[in-house]
């Protein structure tokens, strides 16, 4: 009988001692209260050719319950031993495909966690869009050329553009600095594909120029000098493009008052490709960053500049061509960044800290919060600069992407899910 009693015992404590093992792994796995601590998700990958600037994967649960939405479930990991070299950005391609840039440009499926294909381009800055056939890449050109010398990456130092198909093989490439003999283009956001892939439009100092991809013919939709007035206001520059329609533009610039002078002021509007007929809509105090335009679905959000940031966010639709002002939860809120979601349907601030960063996420229809998660590590270097942050509708995943820009530290992405 005193045997019989000691192995009862001795089974309790084991099955506590299992019990309690498992409630704290469960722990140590889990978001908390919103909260993401990046230094226990972060994994080197040995097997990577990598050296010491790739990105860490994360594989983050969820588990926030805010009073906006309550959310468990994995979300997928951006997995770093897909890419080689240090992570420079992640971009928006279409459903649950996005485009990281590293060594070379990647297209990688976030559902499926893998890479799908990869295309020799490497350049700095850059912009991606969507059209019906595939991917335009427009950037910054790299001096010295690439690993293997393609033709992709020998560009040195001017603006170059890349299309690419639904496979991601390169279908042509584009110097913008040997278009124009006496013009020049200087900002990439100023460059755009029709949604047929046959016409790039893009903006000079002088004047809004297209280019036809079959001929490879540019031509003078407007010059703004002698054109580009209306009403009393007159056009300086269109630092950002993003075609409506095939034969359509609308664009974000800069304007001066005819009438009284002084400094230019942010504006908007549509221009035709055709008939260069335009419009001109003046934002008053409003100063847009131009550099952080983007489009999402038929939305287009136009970020206040930092140094003039009240908490406001300017979107306008394209199709009804009518404006609304979103709200944030604070006057600071969007100094920080503001981020469009690949569909429109949410965007998304950043509030950094010392050694955070707090995302919230808001709906565009409603403009109410929706969501709010909190990033963490150790290391502040990660959080001198703004975050890239990806939203992707369909299956409510952010993507966080810290330290891409800083040589010093490895890219860290991590995700998280919402529910909309």
């Amino acid at each position: 009988m005193k045997t019989k009693w000691m192995c009862m015992i001795l089974m309790l404590a084991l099955a506590l001692h299992l019990s309690a093992c498992g409630d704290r792994q469960e722990n140590e796995n889990s978001s908390e209260n919103g909260a993401i601590n990046m230094e226990p998700q972060s994994v080197e990958d040995d097997s990577s050719e990598n050296t010491g600037n790739e990105s860490s994967e994360m594989n983050v649960i969820d588990q926030q319950d805010n009073g906006t939405d309550k959310n468990i479930m994995a979300v997928s990991r951006i997995k770093d031993s897909a890419f080689s070299g240090k992570v420079r950005g992640c971009y928006y391609a279409d459903g649950s495909r996005i485009i990281v840039a590293a060594d070379k440009l990647y297209l990688y499926d976030t559902g499926k966690g893998e890479t799908i294909a990869s295309a020799d381009i490497s350049m700095g800055d850059l912009c991606v869009q969507t059209f019906t056939d595939g991917y335009f890449v427009v950037g910054q050109g790299k001096a010295g050329g690439g690993s293997n010398g393609s033709f992709a990456t020998s560009e040195s130092g001017g603006i170059n553009g890349y299309i690419l198909n639904k496979d991601f093989a390169i279908q042509d490439t584009i110097s913008f600095s040997g278009l124009l003999s006496d013009d020049v283009t200087s900002q990439i956001t100023g460059i755009a594909i029709s949604q047929d892939g046959k016409q790039v439009a893009f903006g000079g100092l002088q004047g809004l120029y297209l280019y036809d991809i079959s001929s490879r013919k540019v031509r003078t939709i407007l010059n703004y000098s002698e054109e580009g007035t209306a009403g009393n206001m007159q056009i300086a520059t269109m630092d950002s493009l993003t075609f409506t329609g095939n034969n359509t533009l609308v664009y974000v610039g800069m304007a001066t008052d005819t009438s009284i002078g002084g400094d230019g002021v942010s504006v908007y509007g549509t221009v035709s490709t055709d008939s260069a007929n335009f419009t001109i809509t003046k934002k008053g105090d409003y100063k847009v960053d131009t550099e952080e335009v983007q489009k999402g679905g038929n939305l287009l959000i136009m970020p206040q500049s930092f140094d003039k940031n009240n908490g406001t966010l300017l979107m306008l639709d394209t199709i009804s061509n009518t404006e609304n002002t979103m709200s944030f939860s604070s006057r600071s809120e969007g100094e920080n960044g503001v981020y469009c979601s690949g569909q429109g349907k949410y965007v998304a601030t950043a509030i950094l800290e010392e050694s955070s960063v707090t995302i919230n996420i808001y709906d565009t229809a409603s403009g109410k919060s929706i969501h709010t998660e909190t990033v963490q590590d150790s290391n502040s270097t990660y959080f001198l600069r703004v975050p890239q942050i990806l939203i992707l509708d369909e299956s409510g995943t952010c993507i966080v992407v810290l330290g891409r820009g800083i040589d010093e530290v490895s890219t860290l992405i991590t995700t998280f899910s919402f529910v909309g």
